[in-house]
């Protein structure tokens, strides 16, 4: 049905990228422009990092773990080979597009898929560079380009105009989404640094995760650019882009997915959370026409006007993880309610796809979600949970990575007009946290939903919610 070809098809576009690199023999060209030659793997090309962490990377890690894995260990041969980690690759070209510094998600979800085993300390040393410091002078890449100030004054500046070092974007042009960007990264890598047994780099990491305070103003109650000195700068209206790339203040206040208990503090605690979600979401109008509101309210214009909106765009990156917000104010059902209406800009025609797919970003959002698991905190290890679309779904999977070897979802009856969780039953066990690790995915044979045509109070106590990450 056209369910089913719509979910397929992004499930097609999701495997279309990275690409292969290297020739039969596994030699390929490296970043330093000289052959080497992969052995034991197949070396990958064409990292569109700053899109691809939040869902392809980890659909792919889920489905296709050897591919997954040889796409991790080529990331870190980048670094090996000509001195520094990528920011979005292209070829054996570091194009330094978009903010803040993907790479650090992307590898850290590898490595708690288990797909970095054996290599586990290469990746944590460049990680570690990376995180800590600037490329030289000489390198093409520019990194996390605005480091040294955030380093020292826990933000990156945004200066206006300031001339491009090197090719591509400039953080400092983007400096507030820039600061939630680094800080999202060092909350993951000090879980890996815990896992690894650095507990001075991941109380180190852990600190800097809390950066994202730094760009809250309190006048405004939204994240707002700072400039060298450490004023506020720009408009004081948060539906103007000043600052953030590809979004504004409204569409990045909740990209703090290390931390949104202290995020909602911020903004009032929960109560007030919810009102500014709702309103975020058009959540009245979605009720009435969920349809309608995806395609009128959330979408309007140019794909490609990212800026001066008050409202969701799920034709963008800076937005995938909103809708699950919900999960940690108390209201899980609305994050179905939203997630539901934003699959409905999927279709199984020439057009059927919201946005810039960006490397199949976009399709594996429809994936993950249509399944009822998203990888809520890019970068470690946390699957939150929302209905279903489907029936059943039966996932095969790689039993090296996976002891099961499948996994299926049920939820009988799922619709419009069924699509509340009611409950959530774990290889049988009654569940009632929104969210699942990823060891605990691999442990099961069957994740079962039970439906209704009304909210319950699955996932509402204080302890449902996706956990903060110290």
């Amino acid at each position: 049905d056209t369910l089913r070809r719509t979910f397929y098809s992004s499930l097609y576009r999701s495997f279309l990228a990275p690409n292969i690199g290297s020739d039969a023999d596994g030699r390929y060209t490296g970043w330093d422009q000289k052959p080497h030659h992969a052995k034991g793997f197949t070396y990958y090309q064409n990292w569109s990092l700053w899109d691809t962490y939040r869902t392809q990377a980890q659909l792919l890690a889920l489905l296709a773990p050897r591919e997954a894995r040889d796409m991790a260990r080529s990331v870190v041969r980048i670094d090996e080979d000509g001195g520094w980690l990528p920011k979005w690759g292209y070829g054996t070209v570091e194009t330094n597009i978009m903010t803040g510094d993907p790479v650090t998600p992307f590898l850290t979800t590898a490595y708690h898929m288990g797909l970095l085993k054996g290599f586990e300390e290469r990746a944590y040393r460049a990680l570690r560079k990376n995180a800590d410091g600037v490329p030289p002078a000489a390198y093409p890449g520019v990194g996390r380009e605005a480091n040294k100030e955030y380093l020292a004054r826990g933000f990156a500046p945004y200066v206006k105009g300031r001339p491009y070092a090197k090719m591509g974007d400039s953080d400092y042009h983007f400096g507030a989404s820039a600061t939630l960007e680094y800080a999202l990264s060092d909350a993951m890598l000090a879980q890996m640094a815990r896992g690894l047994g650095h507990p001075a780099d991941a109380a180190r990491y852990a600190a800097r995760a809390r950066n994202y305070r730094n760009v809250f103003d309190p006048s405004t109650g939204f994240f707002r650019a700072r400039d060298a000195s450490g004023a506020f700068t720009g408009p004081a209206d948060p539906a103007r882009g000043t600052g953030f790339h590809e979004g504004t203040a409204w569409q990045y206040q909740w990209l703090v997915p290390q931390d949104l208990p202290g995020m909602i503090d911020l903004i009032g605690g929960p109560a007030a959370a919810g009102k500014r979600l709702d309103s975020f979401f058009a959540y009245d109008r979605l009720l009435a026409d969920p349809e309608g509101t995806a395609r009128r309210v959330w979408v309007h214009g140019d794909p490609y006007d990212y800026y001066n909106a008050t409202t969701y765009n799920p034709q963008n990156e800076t937005d995938l993880i909103a809708p699950y917000t919900y999960l940690s104010t108390g209201q899980p059902w609305k994050t179905t309610d939203v997630v539901h209406a934003a699959l409905t800009l999927f279709t199984d025609t020439p057009t059927g796809m919201t946005g810039n797919d960006d490397l199949g970003t976009m399709s594996a959002w429809m994936v993950l979600s249509s399944i009822g698991i998203f990888p809520v905190q890019p970068g470690y290890d946390t699957w939150g949970l929302s209905t279903p679309v489907f029936d059943r779904v039966d996932l095969t999977l790689d039993r090296r990575y996976w002891p099961t070897g499948a996994l299926t979802v049920t939820a009988p009856g799922t619709s419009a007009a069924a699509r509340y969780i009611q409950g959530v039953r774990a290889d049988g066990t009654a569940h009632g946290r929104t969210w699942l690790t990823t060891d605990a995915l691999r442990s099961l044979r069957t994740l079962a939903f039970t439906v209704g045509p009304r909210p319950s109070e699955w996932g509402t106590t204080p302890g449902a919610a996706p956990p903060v990450l110290r």
